[in-house]
């Protein structure tokens, strides 16, 4: 099922349309639907479900990170182990957020930069625990950095450009489930 469009009025706006050429213009989540998306089933899962790898938990429609509640549900033996959507993705290298960052800047300031980068991972997982990253390699002098989600990678890109200036260029795929950030400097 998808996200009501009724709660955020800015879901239907015209700005926040990813055919905007403005980097700053952040999509509201309510935009996003997931109806289409594979790894996310339209049937609900049970309440008290668990992550066996990451342990996530699925509670009111709804996966976070509870190290208190993960353990006793563990600790009760009524707790039903999948493997969360975010887990499936990295199980199957499809990302869903390609960042790229090119130019001699990110070198000088790498340490930094993926500080940058792991901080904003750790600020979504702490609202979404499906959003992650699955990878942050240097390519052909380039550091990329591949998401489970497009907007965590859209985040990085707008976190970084405002941290570090530089030119930033979101491009979209047709179905708006792929983003590829390319940040310059």
């Amino acid at each position: 099922m998808g996200k009501s469009t009724s709660k955020n009025p800015m879901a239907t706006h015209p700005i926040a349309s990813p055919r905007v050429g403005n980097p700053h213009v952040i999509l509201p989540r309510d935009t996003i639907d997931d109806f289409d998306d594979p790894y996310i089933p339209d049937e609900s899962r049970e309440a008290g479900t668990l992550c066996a790898r990451c342990g996530a938990i699925f509670e009111n429609a709804h996966w976070y990170f509870d190290e208190r509640k993960r353990s006793l549900l563990e600790n009760s033996g009524v707790a039903k182990a999948i493997l969360c959507p975010g887990c499936v993705k990295v199980d199957e290298r499809n990302p869903q957020g390609i960042v790229t960052l090119s130019g001699d800047y990110w070198k000088e300031h790498r340490e930094e930069i993926l500080n940058l980068i792991r901080n904003e991972e750790q600020r979504a997982l702490g609202v979404n625990a499906l959003e992650r990253i699955m990878d942050i390699r240097e390519e052909d002098g380039q550091l990329v950095v591949e998401t489970t989600n497009e907007k965590l990678a859209q985040r990085i890109g707008r976190r970084i450009d405002k941290a570090h200036n530089g030119e930033v260029e979101y491009r979209w795929s047709a179905d708006n489930h792929l983003v590829r950030v390319y940040w310059r400097r």
